[in-house]
């Protein structure tokens, strides 16, 4: 016999059951991908900014090449000096100082490119998981997954690997915003070059 509390019933449960597969489909559909490497090989400043470094640090290896050189030439005078002389020594131990404090030299401008690219790398990323999370703040996205976008190629074991260890299996297309963040990023930074450009006009 037909009732109607029944039907309201399994109507209730059958709402109740359509409300969760929405809300798992919500969920599902709340997450993005970004190949955080490409953004970083597209940004404007930190492309600029990296080819400063590399160019000083080219320029700086020329003036070390340069300082041992010197440090060589300046050892071919010994041969003038008998061994053991006071000239000798004298000469001796200014090249031992000189080379010494090269290595320093070496070591401490070493180390400074090194924590400045580290800080360049840092800011950089700062300034891409905010780009990031705006859009998904505006877009309804809860969660931004890294993934990398280049092909898996057979014949590049580290590509292989890099696929393998991915943790992004697959995605849709529609939940990559990679471009979305390269293209706000370089807006920003035209914008941010304005200002600059009607100075100096």
């Amino acid at each position: 016999m037909f009732s109607f509390k029944r039907a309201a019933a399994i109507l209730a449960i059958a709402g109740s059951i359509g409300c969760l597969v929405t809300t798992q489909l919500s969920a599902q559909t709340s997450v993005c991908v970004v190949d955080v490497a490409k953004v970083f090989e597209s940004h404007p400043g930190f492309k600029a900014e990296l080819e400063n470094l590399k160019q000083q640090a080219e320029q700086y290896k020329f003036e070390l090449q340069q300082r041992a050189q010197q440090l060589q030439a300046r050892s071919e005078e010994l041969k003038n000096y008998k061994v053991g002389s006071p000239e000798y020594k004298q000469l001796e131990s200014e090249l031992a100082t000189a080379s010494a404090n090269l290595e320093v030299d070496r070591r401490n401008k070493t180390r400074e490119f090194v924590e400045t690219e580290a800080q360049l790398h840092f800011n950089t990323y700062l300034n891409v998981t905010e780009v990031i999370g705006s859009l998904c703040e505006q877009r309804g996205y809860r969660m931004a997954l890294r993934f990398n976008s280049t092909q898996m190629s057979a014949d590049d074991p580290a590509s292989i690997m890099q696929t393998v260890n991915e943790y992004v299996i697959f995605h849709q297309p529609r939940v990559d915003i990679t471009q979305d963040v390269i293209q706000t990023i370089a807006s920003k930074s035209q914008m941010s070059s304005r200002p600059d450009q009607l100075q100096n006009r």
